[in-house]
Formats: structure tokens, C-alpha cells, sequence
């Protein structure tokens, strides 16, 4: 019978043979580029998947330090610059959520350090002082974000064998995060954000969807027309981590904002549409444009003083999700329905929201022995 191809692994294979067992085998090219099928054993033998991965790197690895040099001097010798592995990576990675913003933060961060670097020079100590830098202009999160995208890029290489070593993100550790933001925003801190914003239409907007629906900053980024109800009733928003969309309503004060805005716009065209160099209405904005829109004014209205990477007080297009969440626990929503609204996929995720005063908690422990 034909042999299938691995889904994980690059060049493994697998044939189920008639009487009901499986051979496993892997595919390589030998130091003069000749394509070699090495059988590694059956399942009944205690042979798996696993084992066949495993010989084939060894196989390739012994075929790099031969003696017999025409394979390897086209391929490991030859400099291959990091910006080539990215150009590689994105070009063959279309299919990834927010591909274009991922590309403009691998082209703003990781590029201008290592864009013209040959991989085969990057040393680990040069990741840890990029990752030590980073610390100091960025929060924690997005330190992880582009070592982490960094990494991506070198493993997919290393996968696709465009480069045969060690991937040097490897051993660089991602920084520890804690997640429990303090600072939201009162209503009333809300107010005074949305008046500052009155003159730029397209932040006003983004803010005023994000903070009535507690959407994800990039789920309100790829808004479209057709995604928002005739009636402007509900409006259906992108999920994370390949989870179907899923659906939330309008508050009446964003339907008259929805309504004016989405007026002159075709249905498959982007409610934060691109306007530089030119208007483009079937492509969204970057999170990185959305950011330098809202980011100032946020910063002069609550985040001076802060330091730069002060994830739990300042103020960030993220804020208005977390504000989102605690105020419908102030008005009495349970953790169940703003599970619901917060599009979470785990309860523990929503018990950050919920917040009870001392009042409300004393109306039920006075209750208890027959206390009013």
C-alpha cells in the first residue's frame, strides 16, 4: 500500500500494511543531495512515529558533518540572513490570523537587530541582551510576543530545512506574566477618554465598540459591514485560538454611531479601513495604527508619571476589555453572563471580573440567624 505522509513531521512517513499493521519510514538527502528511504521498523515491533523523527535527525545530522561536502556546502555554508527566513515564514503563512500585523511587528522590532544577520552566526547571548532591551520599552507581554514570533520564524526554517542548527530562542526563556491588571476605567473616566477623542472619528469609534462590547482590540480591528446586523442589533465578532465567531448585542448608544459610520460601506469592506498611502476599504488598519491613535491620548489623560512597562496601572487599548468585564459585574452581572459576553473560554478567566462590595455582601450575611 502507498505510504502517507506525516501530518507533524517533515520527511516521516507511515504504510498500514495488509494484515493490519504499520511499517514506518523517513526520507533524506545523503551528503551528495540524493534522496535516500530508510525503512525503520513496524508498530508490532514496538517501532513509532516517534522513532522514525528521531533516526532521520540523527541521519541528517551525520549527513552535515560528512566528509563529502556537496550537499552541505550548498546548504549549510551558505548564508541564509534572518530576513529571508522571515520572508519565507510570512509568505508561505498567509493563512494566519492578523498576518499583516504580525509581519509589521517582526518588521518594526526583530528586523532592525537582525534582519541582515547570517542565523548561522545569532548567538543565544545576543538573544538575552535583545529580550533584556526589550524589558526596557516594552510590557511583558510583548517581550514574549516577539521572542516567541522570533523563535517561529527559526523552527519553521529549521522544519522546512532551509537551515540545518540549533535554533538560538531556544534557550532563552519567555518572562513570567502576571495577568491580574488593576487599573480599569470608571464611567466617568470613559466619558472624559471618548470627549478627548471627538476630533478622530475612527479612534472614537474603536473605543466606543470596545468598551460597550468588551470585544478584543483585533476583533473590532477586523469588523466588517456584513458582520453587523441590518437592524444593528447584534454585530458578530472574531473569536481567538480558532474559535468560531460569536455573536453580541448593541448598546443603543453605539447604534447611532454604527449607523452613520457603516452608511457609505459595501458589505465586504472594513469598518477600520486602511488610509495609508491610499484609502483602501478592503483592507483593515493595524493594531500598531489603532494604537497610535488612541495610545496618546490615553497616556496624557491617565498614564503619566507610569513607567513604560507598567502593565497593571497603565491605561492600554486592553483596559477597555477589562473595563468592560468589571463593570458588568458592578451592575450586577454573574459570572456566567459575562463569561458569555467576554467570549471566555474557561470560568476561571472570569472570576478576575467579579467584584462584590461590602454592601451588597453584607445584605446576604445579615441574612444568616435571621438578621434584616
Amino acid at each position: 500500500m502507498s505510504r502517507i505522509k506525516s501530518k507533524s513531521h517533515t520527511g516521516v512517513y507511515r504504510e498500514k500494511l495488509l494484515d493490519g499493521d504499520v511499517s514506518y519510514y523517513y526520507t533524506y538527502k545523503d551528503s551528495q543531495g540524493k534522496k535516500r528511504w530508510v525503512k525503520v521498523g513496524k508498530k508490532s515491533e514496538g517501532y513509532s512515529e516517534r522513532d522514525a523523527v528521531i533516526q532521520r535527525r540523527e541521519a541528517v545530522a551525520k549527513t552535515l558533518i560528512s566528509n563529502t561536502p556537496v550537499y552541505i556546502q550548498k546548504n549549510r555554508k551558505k548564508s541564509v540572513t534572518v530576513r529571508e527566513l522571515a520572508k519565507k515564514y510570512f509568505s508561505e503563512k498567509t493563512e494566519m490570523k492578523n498576518h499583516r500585523d504580525a509581519y509589521l511587528k517582526y518588521y518594526n522590532i526583530i528586523d532592525p537587530e537582525f534582519g541582515q544577520r547570517d542565523i548561522y552566526t545569532v548567538k543565544i547571548s545576543e538573544i538575552r541582551n535583545f529580550k533584556e532591551n526589550l524589558r526596557l520599552k516594552y510590557r511583558p507581554a510583548s517581550v514574549n510576543y516577539y521572542l516567541a514570533q522570533f523563535k517561529a520564524i527559526v523552527n519553521y526554517a529549521i522544519k522546512n530545512e532551509v537551515i540545518f542548527c540549533n535554533n538560538p530562542c531556544a534557550s532563552v526563556p519567555l518572562l513570567a506574566l502576571n495577568n491580574n491588571r488593576q487599573r480599569v476605567l470608571s464611567e466617568d473616566e470613559i466619558e472624559t477618554l471618548l470627549e478627548a477623542l471627538r476630533d478622530k472619528p475612527k479612534a472614537y469609534l474603536f473605543v466606543l465598540i470596545a468598551i460597550l462590547t468588551g470585544a478584543r482590540p483585533q476583533a473590532v480591528i477586523n469588523l466588517r459591514k456584513k458582520d453587523i446586523d441590518v437592524n444593528l442589533s447584534s454585530m458578530l465578532l472574531m473569536a481567538m485560538k480558532k474559535r468560531p465567531p460569536y455573536s453580541v448585542g448593541v448598546h443603543t448608544k453605539l447604534k447611532r454611531s454604527l449607523s452613520d459610520w457603516i452608511r457609505v460601506l459595501k458589505p465586504q469592506e472594513y469598518l477600520f479601513y486602511r488610509e495609508n498611502p491610499k484609502i483602501d476599504k478592503s483592507v483593515h488598519i493595524s493594531y500598531i495604527s489603532i494604537k497610535n491613535m488612541v495610545h496618546p491620548v490615553m497616556n496624557k489623560l491617565f498614564n503619566e508619571g507610569l513607567e513604560p512597562n507598567d502593565r497593571i496601572n497603565r491605561v492600554t487599548l486592553y483596559t477597555l476589555r477589562h473595563s468592560f468585564g468589571t463593570l458588568l459585574s458592578k451592575n450586577g452581572a454573574n459570572a456566567f453572563v459575562i463569561k458569555d459576553l467576554m467570549n471566555h473560554t474557561k470560568i476561571e478567566t472570569t472570576d478576575r471580573y467579579i467584584k462584590v462590595n461590602q454592601e451588597v455582601s453584607m445584605q446576604y450575611v445579615n441574612k444568616i440567624m435571621g438578621e434584616v
